[in-house]
């Protein structure tokens, strides 16, 4: 990583990666290519989550593997580098960070977007105290200085807030989700213009849209279709797929609740007959429709 104030040489004692770095997709096959390079890269795996004609991408562990050396850190700007260039330009916004303890002193290196590069800015400070190097073969201390017979009475109330805690963050939803495919699917106002299909996966549902049969594919085929809508929602929807604008995904339950949704931006669909654009929902237990609509949902009370 060069900067004006470049890390030390050598191998840190211990490494951290944090922040988020988010933007456009521009090519969703290279974008892939470059975070499975960046998750080889020696700073541990990254995830990249594509919604909408956007992907976000952030570490799964803030702690990375040990060895990360100077060949390590010059892969992963590399990687960096090539994920930017399957952005759109000008997209990409970034409060992507490291920190290396050294024995004596810290790297701290935040990664900056500029033009179409990335620039990583280090400044070394000495170590203090609170830049602890784990230690992998500690036994770890019990919390509190509970003794252990004392943690063998506390351990279920703990496993109970765990579960409460799972519950109130969705995860217990996600993990009972209604099987994709099991769920209906209704075009709403967009009828055959458009073709989707959904699959659950960890949890989510992955819902791709492509053009349909009556996809229009000029100007006057979106004024025919505007000119032969029975309401005011399709003539709407017409426009919408014509212009690629903005449509709401929608997860819903028997009594027609929106359950969770997601805005999804249809420009790709537009430019290319192959294209497909991409939603995740969180799973819901209660799920039986996915649908597609012209206006957000109500939010649950």
């Amino acid at each position: 990583m060069n900067d004006d104030a470049a890390p030390p040489p050598g191998t840190p004692l211990a490494a951290y990666v944090e922040g988020i770095l988010d933007g456009r997709v521009a090519d969703a096959d290279a974008l892939q290519a470059a975070t499975n390079e960046l998750s080889r890269a020696g700073a541990g795996a990254f995830r990249c989550d594509v919604q909408g004609g956007r992907f976000s991408l952030l570490p799964i562990d803030t702690r990375m593997p040990s060895g990360f050396d100077d060949a390590a850190q010059a892969r992963f700007l590399a990687a960096l580098q090539r994920l930017l260039a399957a952005a759109e330009p000008g997209s990409v916004e970034a409060n992507l960070r490291c920190r290396l303890v050294f024995a004596d002193e810290v790297a701290e290196t935040l990664f900056v977007v500029r033009g179409a590069g990335i620039e990583p800015l280090t400044r070394r400070r000495p170590r203090t105290s609170n830049d602890v190097v784990p230690a992998s073969n500690a036994v770890p201390e019990l919390p509190f200085g509970l003794r252990r017979r004392e943690l063998v009475w506390i351990a279920p109330l703990l496993l109970l807030a765990g579960a409460a805690a799972a519950w109130q963050a969705g995860w217990i939803d996600r993990v009972l989700a209604a099987r994709a495919e099991g769920l209906r699917r209704e075009p709403g106002p967009f009828g055959a213009m458009l073709a989707f299909e959904v699959e659950r996966s960890w949890g989510n549902y992955r819902v791709t849209l492509r053009r349909g049969a009556d996809f229009p594919t000029t100007p006057q085929a979106v004024e025919a279709l505007r000119a032969a809508a029975t309401d005011l929602a399709v003539g709407t929807a017409c426009g919408i797929v014509g212009e690629g604008r903005d449509l709401f995904v929608q997860i819903v339950d028997d009594g027609n609740h929106v359950l969770a949704e997601t805005r999804v931006d249809l420009r790709a669909l537009v430019a290319a007959a192959d294209a497909a654009v991409e939603a995740k929902l969180p799973g819901r237990i209660g799920a039986t429709t996915v649908r597609l609509s012209i206006v957000a949902g109500a939010r649950p009370q």
